[in-house]
């Protein structure tokens, strides 16, 4: 533990939001007061007493207090500051403002997506690609975006083996771009008009690199790998096979689960390993006012049969054979996009069914209420990177269904984030972090901060800022439904700011995730080396569990702390945190 700090958000505060800072310190520490100083007068413009709030279990023996200045709403630079022991002890700047995380973030986020675009001799390899082993020829599926700092693979999703933490990847961005551009579009800004340029353009680009990666008949490959040590253009493959790979045509064929990847579609997406998502994407994308590289037609060919397919099919692709909560809220997403693209009555009727499965699907079970189960049994789902979105499917699902499902749909998504509300204050905690339901590798269900090291995915885990701006995502979406619960109504916002200040600094590191903004960036590393710095704009993993103690918390403890290549664990950026942070900074915040 270092000296008392006062950790804020550090790009600042919305002028007409809550507004606090935390003060993190020691037992030895006793801070009683705060002022907000402005910082271009050096005037003290606000003072107050600080909240104490105590240690969280495990944290390291850290103490927090509040300083909330909720209370002040003039735009302007300022601190905060607080006297102690050694003196005088002042945070970073900060702004007050109107629409602050949109003129000060959006941009940069743009760009990153822009800079994260496959280009150069990975492009060229991309336009002549071998088809994946037992096919023959090749196939031009040039476009999309590098995954993460170091990987120039390019993934609808991934995590297949473990059936329940699929990621959105590669469409997810397409879909928040132009779902981003129809937000602001709405609000009616003229200061976002160059924004939506940028933003229609940049989603078309990822439109046209679905339509390529489509199988003619089928799905979408899943999957663009780069592997070995230099990542080199030649050795660019087709990957991550789907492990269930015999494709039922008719009532003789075999659906035998074995364990390579075998027949035409043995590369291709589910439902919920991006091929959801990615109709969604393309359905969205035939709805947009100009054509990309190829014309909207073709973005709503793509979108209708791949949807066909994977109706009759999905199942066939999973490496269990078993739809969950996954399949459920991708298929619901692409539903609801394609029929709001054609009108066409089918697509509302698997929307409706979509919707009912996953409604079904909030449970309660030994104490808890009202989580969401992600099989046929009570297992909880939990998610490193999409936990708003089965609120996210089911609020854009409101907007097409019959007005009887109207108050059903409204009571769920209530239900689901009163339970959110309630796990995340059930222990103490200073932040606000959306806390989780969780199961260990044993079975064990808990409550807990971070996405657990002992899962199915192990031993994969990584920061989650993902995961959090989906949450913050899903609040913002579900607030206006609640108008007549102004009490709610408020706490949904309140979670919603916290996750995304959390993100941008306010948080136990003192550490901005958002490259570019802020400070207290890590750099990201490989044995000590630079070379694969993160750009602004992109949005790094985040804090996780301590790597001995599933209930501690750590950050950028990479090979300089560990001895261990473990820098992508806290700080590698992937293409989910930016996506979901580009979506809840966009959805209109009062």
């Amino acid at each position: 533990m270092g000296q008392l700090n006062v950790v804020v958000d550090q790009v600042g505060y919305e002028t007409r939001s809550s507004k606090d800072a935390i003060v993190v310190g020691t037992e030895r520490d006793h801070p009683e007061k705060f002022s907000l100083i402005d910082t271009v007068s050096s005037r003290v413009v606000l003072t107050g007493s600080l909240t104490p709030n105590g240690q969280v279990d495990s944290w390291g023996g850290r103490i927090f207090w509040t300083a909330d200045f909720s209370s002040w709403q003039v735009v302007g630079h300022y601190a905060i500051q607080i006297q102690s022991t050694a003196g005088e002890v002042r945070s970073c700047p900060f702004d007050i403002d109107d629409d602050l995380l949109e003129r000060n973030t959006l941009s940069n986020i743009i760009y990153y997506f822009k800079g994260q675009r496959a280009s150069g001799l990975m492009d060229q390899a991309d336009r002549h690609l071998r088809l994946p082993a037992g096919q023959s020829g090749f196939v031009d599926v040039h476009g999309g975006w590098y995954d993460a700092t170091g990987d120039y693979g390019i993934h609808l999703s991934h995590q297949n083996p473990t059936s329940y933490f699929n990621p959105q990847q590669v469409p997810l961005v397409a879909w928040t771009l132009l779902k981003s551009y129809r937000v602001l579009e709405a609000r009616h800004d003229d200061n976002f008009s160059e924004y939506m340029r940028r933003m229609l353009d940049e989603g078309l680009f990822g439109a046209d690199f679905l339509v390529r990666i489509k199988r003619p008949g089928g799905s979408f490959f899943e999957s663009i790998t780069a592997p070995g040590k230099n990542k080199l253009p030649q050795d660019r493959a087709i990957g991550n096979p789907n492990w269930r790979t015999q494709i039922k045509k008719n009532a003789s064929d075999s659906t035998e689960q074995i364990q390579t990847a075998e027949g035409p579609h043995a590369y291709e997406a589910s439902f919920r390993a991006g091929g959801g998502m990615a109709i969604a994407a393309l359905a969205l994308a035939s709805t947009m006012p100009i054509d990309g590289d190829l014309h909207r037609t073709e973005y709503l060919r793509a979108a209708a049969e791949a949807f066909r397919f994977l109706d009759v099919h999905n199942r066939e692709l999973l490496n269990d054979g078993k739809e969950n909560i996954l399949d459920d809220y991708c298929a619901l997403m692409a539903a609801t996009e394609l029929y709001r693209a054609t009108k066409r009555e089918t697509y509302r009727l698997a929307a409706d069914r979509r919707a009912l499965n996953l409604m079904e699907r909030l449970n309660s079970a030994e104490g808890r209420h009202d989580y969401w189960r992600a099989d046929d049994g009570s297992r909880p789902y939990f998610h490193p990177s999409d936990a708003g979105l089965p609120i996210v499917s089911l609020l854009e699902y409101s907007q097409i269904a019959l007005p009887e499902a109207q108050k059903h749909l409204r009571s769920v998504v209530e239900r689901s984030l009163r339970f959110e509300l309630g796990i995340t204050s059930e222990v103490n905690n200073p932040f606000g972090y959306a806390r989780q339901l969780v199961r260990m590798g044993d079975g064990r269900v808990r409550s807990a901060f971070f996405f657990p090291h002992d899962t199915e995915a192990a031993p994969w885990w990584q920061g989650e800022d993902a995961r959090l701006a989906s949450l913050s995502a899903a609040a913002r979406m579900a607030s206006p439904l609640f108008d007549s619960d102004p009490v709610f109504q408020s706490q949904l916002r309140e979670y919603a700011w916290n996750q995304l200040h959390w993100i941008l600094g306010r948080n136990p590191f003192d550490a901005s995730m958002l490259m570019g903004s802020g400070h207290g960036n890590a750099p990201y590393m490989f044995f000590r080396s630079y070379k694969y710095t993160s750009a602004p704009g992109s949005i790094l993993n985040g804090i996780t569990a301590a790597t001995d103690s599933e209930d501690g918390i750590a950050f950028n403890e990479g090979y300089a702390v560990t001895g261990k290549d473990e820098d992508w664990r806290w700080t590698e950026q992937w293409l989910p945190h930016a996506a979901w942070y580009l979506y809840a900074v966009s959805l209109p915040h009062s």
